[in-house]
């Protein structure tokens, strides 16, 4: 029975995670994955050890300010290495944090598996060298991004975009209007915050003043706002409130939206 141990940092991270769980569980069935992740990884037959509710960082700042926490997980997942044996890490994303855990698995003789890699093409190529030294296995989501890690002597592998799999609207326009409560004639403008509570306090005020604005120079729009498991329902309602305007905050659907 093959048992891996998996990490995504973030809501769209766990998304994925909860993809190649689902993955590696039909060609085993039996297949023990465990983590880090949340309710995506949860709904895909995944054991959530640590909930990304409690670890999603961004920032210099905030990675600062968490160092004490962070390094508090990086021995946690040590433990369970030690523990669990797992037959295999795999990263999803989240590089930050995700790089030295993968380091830490490689000293340890654990296998790894680095899905969405750092993305040294954007960046710096020489960090593709830095994953190469330490990672099993690179599965890349962008064509360009093989040949960069291919050139740094890593093992890569093109395994395509997972939004291609993932995004696919389930309603008609109508059909998504109707559940966006949008009314004839007015425009319906999204607002997409984030998923990271960090985010929530240092972005949205800044998206809601624009959309006070907007509302005072065009009178005939509407907003709607995702709202993403990992922020609670009520920071949001609370952040709304304070700038005196109406946004409609859905559950699920945002392909559609």
């Amino acid at each position: 029975m093959a048992k891996i141990l998996i990490s995504a940092g973030e809501a769209s991270g766990d998304i994925h995670a909860a993809a190649v769980t689902a993955a590696i569980k039909k060609l085993d069935s039996k297949a023990e994955v465990f983590g880090m992740g949340g309710d995506a990884l949860r709904q895909a037959g995944g054991e959530v050890l640590w909930d990304i509710k409690d670890h999603g960082v961004m920032g210099f700042v905030e990675v600062i300010r968490k160092l004490p926490d962070l390094f508090r997980l990086r021995s946690d997942f040590a433990r369970i290495m030690d523990e669990r044996k797992p037959d295999c890490l795999v990263v999803v994303d989240y590089p930050g944090f995700n790089m030295k855990l993968a380091k830490l698995a490689h000293d340890k003789g654990i296998p790894v598996v680095s899905y969405i890699a750092p993305s040294a093409w954007a960046w710096n190529k020489g960090r593709a060298k830095k994953v190469a030294k330490i990672v099993d296995k690179v599965a890349c989501i962008f064509p360009f991004e093989y040949d960069v890690y291919k050139e740094a002597g890593a093992p890569v592998e093109f395994v395509g975009h997972p939004l291609l799999d993932i995004v696919h609207p389930a309603m008609t326009k109508a059909e998504a209007e109707a559940w966006a409560g949008k009314q004839p004639g007015k425009k319906l403008i999204l607002l997409m915050p984030g998923s990271r509570l960090m985010e929530i306090e240092k972005m949205l005020p800044t998206l809601l003043a624009g959309a006070k604005l907007l509302k005072q120079q065009l009178p005939d729009v509407q907003f709607v706002m995702p709202r993403a498991n990992t922020i609670p329902l009520a920071m949001l309602q609370e952040k709304i409130a304070a700038y005196g305007i109406e946004v409609k905050i859905t559950e699920g659907h945002n392909y559609d939206l």
